[in-house]
């Protein structure tokens, strides 16, 4: 997600009443240029003349609006990124770190969900859990 996407969530936000305040923009500007996937503490390094417990709140908010999903894997800190569905994660069990991984989708499994449940399936989440090179190299 660039800057100019960013700009063209301002209407999204602007649509469920939240005001577009400086602060609420370099937080996801910042979620967005570390390319990683931080923590609310990693965030606040990269801002410190924002208060953790606005960068926690807004990015909570942002989390229960999709436009970030939170990462509640490894160490039992959350991490966080850019709102993706469908996108799945490599979790390293000694960590915490966690990768980026793309697959063909699992669109059979949310049709059998689907047919078993009776629920219109919107999205899913995968996660497959192991050990880093980093981490093995160390064992």
């Amino acid at each position: 997600m660039g800057d100019e996407q960013i700009t063209q969530m301002i209407p999204y936000l602007k649509e469920r009443g939240l005001r577009i305040t400086p602060q609420r923009l370099l937080i996801l500007e910042t979620i967005q240029n570390l390319k990683s996937h931080p923590t609310v503490e990693d965030i606040h390094r990269e801002l410190p003349y924002i208060s953790l417990a606005t960068i926690y709140n807004n990015v909570k908010l942002f989390v229960k609006l999709h436009i970030l999903s939170e990462l509640p894997y490894g160490t039992g800190i959350s991490k966080y990124e850019m709102f993706q569905p469908n996108h799945y994660h490599v979790i390293c069990e000694l960590c915490g770190k966690i990768e980026d991984f793309n697959y063909p989708l699992l669109k059979e499994v949310e049709q059998a969900a689907a047919k078993l449940t009776n629920f219109e399936i919107e999205y899913h989440h995968f996660e497959v859990y192991g050990i880093c090179r980093k981490c093995q190299e160390q064992k």
